[in-house]
């Protein structure tokens, strides 16, 4: 058997290794010609995303990954206002969990895929055959399989044939990320910083997403660098950051950035994170967004899709990448039975297929939640009520935990 696999994002790189892992031949079709352009924003993987990820993965590259990683057990995230003030806090399951910059992770999945990865080939077109598919490029070149594999991303080129219509869209929400050194933030933004990963959401449809990343120690053969750096992003509503933020420069994009939540009333601990940024690490991007109740919704025979292409969702929930790689492992699984005949093609794209509509819905639903906040700010109503509401439920939190400790 031979998988064609359009699309070296995460799940198409973590779908490649588990099937090299088993034994099955495997070609990745990628567009970029340096898997190291990508954005670097800071990425959470649970721990049933870790399990997904040791599954895949061989030993080498998993113990690499866990070298260029954070690890946590018990997981937890902050929730702010945009004065710093805490509102509360979020657990997820108890088990090992990592959090480690997308750069690094493309590229540790990348290893030891070589001959099997051709980058810089932009892919056309996909063709179902009497016995296999044809992948074309707009090269020209032609390659050949028993099964493709969509994983293109939010804005796949090929997703939208399959299910007949958009798999992803506009939230109405765009971002700004970027990297801020630890050594260039004063005393007060380090001790807020610090602590835990923090979602914060402000007045006039502004939120914050900040996460202190000091990976451990370099090991050898270990992609990525372990300075410390703040890693950041600011969510709007379209309108208050410039046009077509894909093809700003950092420099113009941090200053907007600095300017929409010092406009905004932000602390300036906070506010000072996009002025303070490495300009070549600031990013812009448009939020998209499935729809959680029509996930796949396809029959499959040759090809099918995992990732984003299958189930966009926002960072604001921080699940895609580890559902993409959940969404790889099982595949991966099922075509290796495939291959050695326990099962036949259709039969194991669709037992994915099934397996993606009971997982993904709720991480979608999950990611679009803290939109929903965002969004309400925007409006005159949400917009007075979060001005006053925020406050009040800082104090009220601040209560609870004075309440908690003398308990």
């Amino acid at each position: 058997m031979r998988v064609v696999v359009i699309g070296g994002g995460i799940g198409g790189l973590a779908l490649a290794q588990g099937l090299v892992k088993r034994g099955v031949d495997v070609v990745v079709l990628d567009r970029d010609t340096d898997l190291a352009h990508t954005g670097g924003y800071k990425l959470h993987l649970g721990p049933r995303a870790c399990d997904a990820a040791r599954a895949v993965l061989p030993t080498s590259l998993w113990s690499t990954l866990r070298s260029r990683a954070v690890r946590t057990t018990g997981f937890e995230i902050t929730v702010r206002d945009h004065r710093g003030r805490l509102l509360g806090r979020g657990t997820e399951e108890e088990g090992e969990a990592l959090d480690v910059d997308r750069i690094t992770l493309r590229l540790v999945l990348a290893g030891g895929l070589d001959h099997r990865l051709l980058t810089g080939v932009e892919c056309v077109s996909c063709e179902e055959t009497d016995d296999g598919v044809v992948v074309t490029a707009t090269s020209g070149l032609q390659v050949e399989g028993d099964v493709a594999v969509i994983a293109d991303g939010a804005r796949s080129v090929f997703a939208p044939r399959l299910a007949g219509g958009p798999t992803a869209t506009d939230t109405g929400l765009v971002g700004v990320a970027g990297r801020t050194e630890v050594t260039g933030l004063d005393a007060e933004a380090r001790g807020l910083l610090h602590e835990r990963p923090f979602l914060a959401v402000g007045p006039g449809g502004v939120g914050l997403f900040a996460s202190w990343h000091a990976p451990r120690p370099v090991v050898p053969g270990a992609a990525g660098s372990a300075d410390p750096v703040v890693i950041w992003g600011v969510i709007s509503t379209a309108a208050q950051l410039p046009p077509r933020l894909h093809t700003l420069p950092g420099t113009d994009l941090g200053r907007a950035a600095h300017e929409l939540l010092t406009r905004r009333g932000w602390a300036p601990a906070l506010a000072g994170l996009p002025q303070l940024a490495r300009t070549e690490s600031i990013a812009g991007f448009q939020f998209l967004a499935a729809d959680p109740r029509h996930i796949a919704p396809w029959i499959p025979g040759r090809v099918s899709a995992i990732g984003d292409a299958t189930h966009a969702m926002p960072p604001t929930g921080g699940r895609g990448a580890g559902t993409a790689i959940r969404d790889a492992a099982d595949l991966a699984t099922r075509l290796g039975e495939a291959a050695r005949g326990w099962t036949t093609i259709p039969e194991a794209l669709q037992g994915n297929v099934a397996a993606m509509r009971g997982y993904a819905p709720q991480a979608v639903r999950e990611s679009l939640e803290p939109i929903r906040w965002i969004k309400a700010g925007a409006n005159p109503v949400g917009r007075s009520a979060t001005r006053v509401g925020l406050p009040v439920l800082a104090g009220l939190a601040a209560l609870r935990r004075r309440r908690g400790a003398a308990a």
